[in-house]
């Protein structure tokens, strides 16, 4: 036998092998059937690996990850009998009933040169207390832990200032901080809303205090999202940290975009703890965590009452959801929600879009 013809194989072999790739073709298929979903659909809370993800039940009976389609119906018709300006009329009253408690704010009080706003208030009870390095002089920045559903999974605080970024950069190797969420930019209508405190350019390093820190590249995938990927070294020692910027959201504003704060959330949901901050680190830093809050009610079968999740946030980050604009806009993205899940139909939806539309365009957006 030939060394050519040895490593023929026989047909019985070639037709065993013809039926296996035939088999491994038809669960490809089988898979992307189940799993591909048109991209424009893609709302954000779409979990990666679905075919696992959806062998996977809470204890209620629900998808894990996925909202309730029953509740997320029953929102939206709830929200339509209200319309938006008594949801506009809903967010003033609430607003002024949590201004009015008292909240201890003192380490504020005795910072003033660190804080960006002075009638933005980082309360004391849930604040962020520096202890790194051990010995340091100062222990505050204006920042607050959020938790959702018992988790430390956000620290919201304002855009670091000239006299803060040192101590920003702290708190993120000390909390070993996964993911910074930027919702501003450093200059908006001519002002200065945040410190560059990151190193902008691939390459590019700058040092912090004790800290160096480099980045290693920028990713512009996506055309609202912008991710940096810094690596933070002290001593030997390094930390990685993706920097994601959320391009084009206005000051006190809302985005023309409804899945944009989806997609956002769904990104960072295996990273924790994570830091968010606009400008004063309470308008559109609130939306998106209070948009994640309503999501873990809808995953685990619970009722959104908006007002409630606005008045449970503002207990650890006073003042956050600053205007009824943004509070009718967690509602808006609800209502995206709820359509792409077909929990309603556009025509269902029709006269609230409507509605909101007017109501955003007589705001100025």
């Amino acid at each position: 036998m030939t060394a050519k013809s040895a490593m023929k194989p026989s047909p019985t072999k070639r037709k065993h092998a013809k039926d296996k790739i035939r088999r491994a073709g038809k669960q490809e298929d089988s898979v992307n059937t189940q799993t591909n979903e048109d991209p424009n659909n893609d709302d954000g809370t779409q979990i990666e690996r679905r075919t696992k993800e959806r062998s996977k039940l809470n204890r209620k009976g629900n998808k894990e990850g996925h909202p309730d389609a029953q509740l997320l119906r029953h929102f939206c018709l709830d929200t339509m009998k209200t319309g938006v300006a008594k949801l506009s009329k809903e967010f003033n009253e609430t607003r002024a009933a949590s201004l009015k408690q008292s909240i201890a704010r003192t380490a504020f009080d005795k910072n003033m040169d660190k804080n960006r706003y002075k009638d933005v208030v980082c309360g004391d009870e849930g604040r962020v207390v520096l202890t790194w390095p051990p010995g340091h002089a100062n222990d505050y920045i204006h920042a607050n832990w959020v938790p959702v559903k018992g988790e430390k999974k956000y620290i919201c605080t304002q855009g670091p200032t000239e006299k803060t970024v040192e101590d920003f950069w702290r708190l993120v190797w000390q909390e070993n901080i996964k993911a910074i969420i930027m919702l501003c930019g450093v200059m908006e209508m001519g002002k200065k809303k945040c410190e560059q405190y990151w190193p902008a350019k691939q390459d590019d390093t700058m040092i912090s205090g004790a800290l160096t820190i480099k980045n290693m590249k920028v990713s512009e995938a996506e055309k609202v999202l912008v991710s940096t990927f810094l690596e933070i070294t002290h001593e030997g020692k390094t930390h990685k940290v993706e920097h994601i910027i959320w391009n084009g959201w206005p000051d006190r504003g809302v985005p023309d975009n409804h899945l944009g704060c989806l997609r956002l959330i769904r990104k960072i949901s295996p990273m924790s703890p994570v830091i968010v901050h606009c400008s004063a680190g309470i308008g559109r830093t609130g939306t998106i965590v209070g948009l994640d809050m309503c999501l873990h009610n809808l995953a685990s079968s619970e009722k959104v009452v908006m007002a409630d999740i606005v008045k449970e946030l503002r207990v650890y980050r006073h003042g956050s959801v600053q205007t009824d604009v943004q509070y009718i806009y967690m509602h808006r993205v609800l209502f995206a929600l709820a359509e792409n899940h077909k929990a309603v139909t556009k025509e269902d939806i029709r006269s609230f879009i409507t509605e909101y539309d007017a109501f955003i365009k007589a705001k100025g957006g």
